[in-house]
């Protein structure tokens, strides 16, 4: 059995190495939190946290890491990274977290927030930031892209590009997965996802679901409108179907065997074979 002093020298040690491997050797919150999932169940995981954080702050130098994890150590290493970059990106960032409004989580970052206001001013920045190198790593979480039509890491599966690219051929709306965090309430509305969306299934298959106030299934909608929710589902799979067979697709239409009007559920898609180019 560990002391306490040997579980917070073990859990410093494993922090320390997390941030020189993963994390450009600078050690923030979300390292820590990184190791302490990944050691869960070890009883180096019951240090106190203070003690860890007095141990990572004495071994820093020695272990050439930075350690960024008060709300002061923050809004310095923010302040030295928005004093290297010029008036016009800091302005961008400043947009972009006012056009996030209150799904942004930037937009509650109370040191971003502040650090922004103090480089945007007037006052002549501190000498402290002089000749300082910030820290290469992102200090504030950014929103994920929006995903259009498929998600990102189905972006460069076989026959994606294409399935889309037939859609808006066809001029057939495809879906938008926000990147920012919605509320369910939102998300299920006019604001969320509207429209086909693109999976990959098995082999050369492709899935293409039909989002209806982000919905791809009535048994998800927030409305009571069930009839009005699988006619229009219904079409719409209908113009999916359609645009894929003119293209030269195989297609296939799943629909449920549980009601007793039509319920389409997705329409399951095959790219056309390609002729391997001839031998000469």
């Amino acid at each position: 059995m560990l002391s306490p002093t040997e579980r917070a020298d073990e859990l410093a040690r494993l922090i320390i190495a997390a941030a020189q491997q993963d994390n450009a050797c600078v050690v923030t919150s979300t390292v820590i939190h990184a190791v302490l999932a990944l050691h869960a169940g070890t009883e180096c995981v019951k240090a106190k946290p203070q003690t860890v954080s007095r141990l990572l702050r004495k071994q820093a130098a020695a272990t050439g890491v930075r350690v960024i994890l008060s709300s002061g150590e923050r809004y310095w290493a923010i302040r030295e990274q928005l004093h290297h970059m010029d008036g016009d990106q800091v302005h961008a960032l400043r947009d972009s977290i006012a056009d996030g409004g209150e799904l942004d989580p930037r937009g509650h970052d109370r040191e971003l927030v502040a650090a922004i206001s103090a480089r945007l001013s007037r006052r002549l920045p501190p000498h402290r930031l002089s000749g300082v190198e910030p820290v290469s790593v992102s200090l504030w979480h950014v929103p994920e892209p929006d995903q259009v039509g498929s998600l990102a890491e189905f972006a460069d599966y076989p026959g994606v590009a294409e399935a889309l690219a037939v859609l808006r051929a066809a001029a057939v709306p495809v879906a938008t997965f926000p990147g920012r965090k919605m509320l369910w309430r939102d998300w299920h509305s006019a604001q969320g996802p509207q429209g086909a969306f693109v999976d990959p299934h098995c082999g050369r298959t492709l899935e293409v679901s039909w989002f209806v106030d982000g919905a791809h299934d009535e048994r998800h909608t927030r409305t009571g409108n069930t009839r009005t929710v699988r006619a229009a589902r219904n079409q719409a799979l209908d113009d999916v179907a359609g645009a894929f067979d003119r293209a030269g697709w195989k297609v296939w239409r799943v629909e449920s065997s549980n009601t007793q009007t039509r319920r389409a559920l997705r329409v399951d898609v095959i790219p056309p074979e390609v002729e391997p180019p001839a031998v000469s």
